[in-house]
């Protein structure tokens, strides 16, 4: 956006926290927060395109009731009256869902995912839903149905995908918290290319039913995704995180999800391992240079911080693996045919890949697709050790900071398909398909990340971190997150926003 087409922030950059203790102390109304939100949509994301569906009308309805409500003594839950948006691959009982596909364009479902539910039972006031690129598989956020989303911070860059709406939406003010997913960074390049807060979940821990991809009316949970909220403040994250977390329905009977409490009471309690080296994937000399300062940042404010690949892991160890499982999940939306096809592309495919630059070690994703059970065992196997191996890295640190993605947003890139696709990062022609490398060991070994901040290039493009944590210990990844905004790592609204 242009300087100098400022519009009115009064509400537009406020916490979730703060807007709802704002309601609770009678200086707002969430039929006014609703409105506001409203009205700067209708300004502001015509450039933006991330707000893609609404229904207006039901919301300002469950506004005025949450305020009734409210008025006399009754408390709808942790969310009361708070509006949202989410991401247009949860089923919304009022809106399309449509994941952006053409064919399910006109899909308007008769129940709402179970986040969806848990986050109406809370409170929260669903009125829009933030656009995704085609069934959510592409690092992009674009599709025949609605069209180009486009990045804050500048707008012939992407804001990232799948959840690329939602970070857009943030990063303008347009809604307090979003919710995402994410099986290949989803949530957190998004997140990074947009400057705001996400978080990926350890695995199982939000059921996923209701969820596009897979199919509409889905019974069971898919491998390696995951859903997680999004914000701008590491508050936030842990707020709609308590919120929709639990056991998914086919285990509710009989199991409870009770993640550990945090143990650190202070930034200088943690031990942190930085790994941001590995010879598959280097990553921007700038970004680097903006890791080896928040590196020095933590130590002067009295941090461990140990610099190494965790185990003495590297990248290869986790990529080839998390591919094949990755072509597992996608492999099913194949029919038979094509996905024998492409079992016999693979050993061709390893054979030339590097003759003609094609993205390194993506025949083990063509071996996924086309693998047989057995074979998936084997690999459920492989990273069932491979996870109890990298685990004992945090019976000595409590967290592992690393990159998201080998590069900041880039400008929008749509000609070709996805894996032949190049990116320029320090000059060199890089595979688009690099873009999966370091989000990979938290996704095939199920472990949660948080996205956050921590400053902005010089071609004034935002950079997150990725903060790993041990089994289950999203609170402890979310909470490291947010000392760091104590220490000054904070979102920064993009200019003219």
């Amino acid at each position: 956006m242009e300087q100098g087409k400022l519009v009115s922030t009064e509400w537009a950059y406020h916490s979730a926290k703060q807007l709802l203790q704002e309601m609770k102390d009678g200086k707002l109304t969430s039929r006014q927060l609703l409105d506001y939100y409203i009205k700067r949509i209708e300004r502001l994301n015509p450039q933006l395109n991330a707000v893609v569906a609404t229904d207006y009308s039901a919301a300002r309805a469950r506004a005025d009731a949450a305020d009734k409500a409210r008025s006399e003594g009754e408390n709808w839950g942790p969310l009361h009256g708070l509006p949202m948006t989410v991401k247009d691959t949860y089923e919304v009982v009022g809106m399309p869902c449509v994941a952006g596909a053409p064919s399910l364009k006109d899909h308007l479902p008769k129940k709402d995912a179970v986040t969806i539910e848990n986050l109406k039972q809370a409170g929260a006031i669903i009125f829009g839903k933030t656009n995704v690129p085609l069934f959510a598989s592409d690092l992009q956020s674009y599709n025949k149905v609605y069209g180009t989303s486009h990045n804050p911070w500048n707008t012939q860059y992407t804001p990232g995908g799948s959840s690329g709406g939602a970070a857009a939406a943030l990063a303008a003010g347009f809604t307090p918290v979003e919710l995402g997913s994410d099986i290949g960074g989803s949530i957190r390049t998004p997140a990074h290319f947009c400057g705001v807060f996400g978080h990926k979940t350890t695995h199982g821990v939000i059921s996923l039913r209701g969820h596009i991809p897979g199919p509409p009316g889905v019974l069971s949970e898919t491998d390696l995704a995951v859903s997680g909220p999004m914000a701008r403040t590491a508050d936030d994250l842990q707020l709609i995180l308590d919120v929709v977390s639990g056991p998914s329905p086919l285990m509710q009977p009989g199991w409870q999800l009770k993640l550990p409490a945090v143990k650190q009471r202070k930034l200088q309690d943690f031990k942190v391992l930085l790994w941001m080296d590995d010879p598959l994937c280097p990553i921007a000399s700038e970004m680097k240079s903006m890791f080896d300062d928040l590196k020095q940042s933590l130590e002067q404010q009295g941090v461990s911080v140990t610099v190494g690949a965790p185990m003495d892991m590297a990248l290869k160890t986790f990529y080839p693996l998390y591919l094949r499982l990755l072509g597992g999940v996608l492999g099913s939306s194949h029919k038979k045919i094509e996905r024998t096809a492409m079992g016999l592309a693979a050993p061709l495919l390893q054979k030339f890949g590097d003759r003609f630059q094609l993205p390194k070690l993506f025949e083990n994703y063509l071996e996924g697709a086309s693998q047989s059970h057995v074979d998936w065992l084997r690999d459920n196997e492989r990273r069932y050790r491979l996870r109890e191996k990298f685990l004992q890295t945090f019976e000595k640190y409590d967290v592992i900071l690393c990159p998201i993605n080998m590069t900041t947003s880039f400008r929008h890139n749509q000609e070709q398909d996805i894996f032949m696709r190049k990116l320029s990062v320090d000059g060199k022609m890089r595979n688009y398909t690099d873009m999966f490398m370091w989000i990979a060991p938290a996704t095939v070994l199920g472990l949660p990340a948080t996205s956050a901040p921590i400053g902005v290039t010089k071609d004034g493009l935002p950079v997150n971190v990725q903060i790993m944590g041990g089994a289950y210990q999203d609170k402890t990844t979310i909470r490291f997150a947010r000392f760091m905004e104590k220490a000054g790592f904070t979102f920064q609204p993009p200019a003219g926003y």
